[in-house]
């Protein structure tokens, strides 16, 4: 039985399409959050991800934009959060305030927790060397499923797993292919994946519409610190 992992999509269709096309056949998906934010692919993203029938907790952004919690006022414009409330679909901004913070679902003798952020609350973020994941002690057979970092992770706490399949929209590990992970359930084995799209495209329709500049640059991030073409 295979599994897909999905986070922090943020509205980004392109590389949400590229996940899935290079994905390959899964028994089912899972998404830890930040469907929309940063990106204005909203409602498309919203249907696939329903099409796919993904279980799915809500992030931080999709708590923002259905009021459920605060963004920063002085980031609520680059996060898009206003724009994405006045340009979501009201069946999907209905979905996205429906979401819960937090799934336990059972697949075969494995237990996954999904959480957007950390097991404290739906902001906190947790990298391999954040001391906070010391506190985290899981049984064995069971995976915690976070996002919010979008940078990939696997990591043991106690006899289980933290896994953070990195961000499917909007990588910040200066790798710009989108990122997902699969599990294989029975073998007990989860594989951190890239989906490489055609970036530069997608930049160029982000300035079209008049993004800001910080957010589509950051999508061409690469390992040596310039931005690829």
């Amino acid at each position: 039985m295979k599994i897909g992992l999905l986070a922090d999509i943020h509205g980004n269709g392109a590389a949400l399409n590229a996940v899935l096309d290079a994905a390959p056949p899964v028994d089912a998906w899972i998404c830890a959050g930040d469907i929309v934010g940063y990106y204005p692919d909203v409602d498309q993203v919203c249907q696939t991800v329903l099409d796919i029938k993904a279980s799915t907790v809500r992030g931080n952004h999709d708590a923002y934009v259905a009021g459920h919690l605060r963004p920063n006022p002085e980031q609520k414009s680059l996060y898009r959060t206003d724009w994405t409330r006045e340009h979501l679909r009201r069946e999907y901004f209905d979905w996205i305030s429906s979401l819960p913070v937090q799934l336990d679902l059972r697949f075969k003798n494995k237990q996954f927790t999904i959480r957007h952020a950390s097991p404290w609350d739906e902001e906190t973020y947790l990298y391999p060397d954040s001391p906070r994941l010391s506190e985290i002690s899981l049984e064995i057979r069971t995976y915690y499923l976070l996002g919010h970092t979008h940078w990939p992770m696997i990591v043991q706490a106690g006899e289980g797993h933290i896994i953070n399949p990195g961000s499917v929209g909007q990588p910040r590990d200066y790798n710009p292919a989108a990122s997902y992970a699969i599990v294989e359930v029975e073998a007990g084995t989860v594989t951190l994946c890239r989906a490489a799209y055609d970036v530069s495209s997608y930049q160029e329709y982000l300035s079209k519409l008049g993004w800001p500049s910080s957010t589509i640059s950051i999508l061409s991030r690469s390992r040596s610190g310039s931005v690829t073409s």
